[in-house]
C-alpha cells in the first residue's frame, strides 16, 4: 500500500513531533491531517516555516511536560469517589468511563483529559479500581477510583441483603 510523506506542523500522539517528516496513509493525510492544518507537503519552503515555529513549540512542550511531571507526583495517593445507580447485586446501570474519571480529577483541580486515562477493563460494579493516568511512556501514576452506589441503590442493596439473610436464617431452622 502506498504511503504519503507529510511535514507535521503540530505534534500528534503516535505519529510524530513538530517538524518531523512522517509517512502516513494517503487517506489519513487527505481526510484528517491536511484539512486540520496538522500536516503539509514537505517542500523546502514549508520546512523553513515549520523550523521557525518548531523552537517555540518545543519550548511549550517542555513546559507542559514539566507541568505533567509535577502533576504525576501530586496524583500519587489521590482517590476519586463516584456515585452511580446499581441493582441489588451491585452491577451498575451502565459503566464508569474514562471521561467520568477525568471529570472527577478535574473537579479536584487536575488538568487531565479522558485520553490520558487507561482503564483496567470495564468499571461496571460497585467496587474499588486502580486506574492509570498516563501522559507519556515514562509519566504515569495510579489513581484509586471508588465506585459507590447512590443512596437509592444503597437502600435496595441493603433490603436485598436483609431478605437474603432472613431467608438463610429461616432455612437453617
Amino acid at each position: 500500500m502506498p504511503s504519503m510523506k507529510l511535514l507535521l506542523q503540530e505534534s500528534i500522539k503516535n505519529v510524530g513531533r513538530v517538524g518531523d517528516i512522517v509517512e502516513v496513509s494517503p487517506g489519513y493525510a487527505r481526510n484528517y491531517l491536511i484539512p486540520r492544518g496538522l500536516g503539509v507537503q514537505p517542500t523546502p519552503n514549508n520546512v523553513k516555516k515549520v523550523e521557525a515555529r518548531r523552537k517555540e513549540i518545543e519550548r511549550l512542550e517542555r513546559e507542559r511536560r514539566e507541568q505533567q511531571e509535577r502533576m504525576i507526583q501530586q496524583l500519587a495517593g489521590i482517590e476519586v469517589h463516584l456515585e452511580r445507580r446499581a441493582n441489588e447485586q451491585g452491577h451498575l446501570f451502565g459503566s464508569v468511563t474514562a471521561t467520568d474519571v477525568a471529570k472527577g480529577l478535574q473537579g479536584q483541580g487536575f488538568n487531565v483529559e479522558p485520553g490520558d486515562i487507561n482503564l483496567p477493563g470495564r468499571l461496571d460494579r460497585i467496587d474499588t479500581y486502580t486506574v492509570q493516568v498516563k501522559f507519556a511512556e515514562d509519566l504515569a501514576a495510579d489513581v484509586k477510583v471508588w465506585v459507590n452506589a447512590d443512596p437509592e441503590s444503597k437502600a435496595q442493596i441493603e433490603a436485598a441483603r436483609k431478605a437474603q439473610e432472613t431467608a438463610a436464617a429461616t432455612e437453617n431452622e
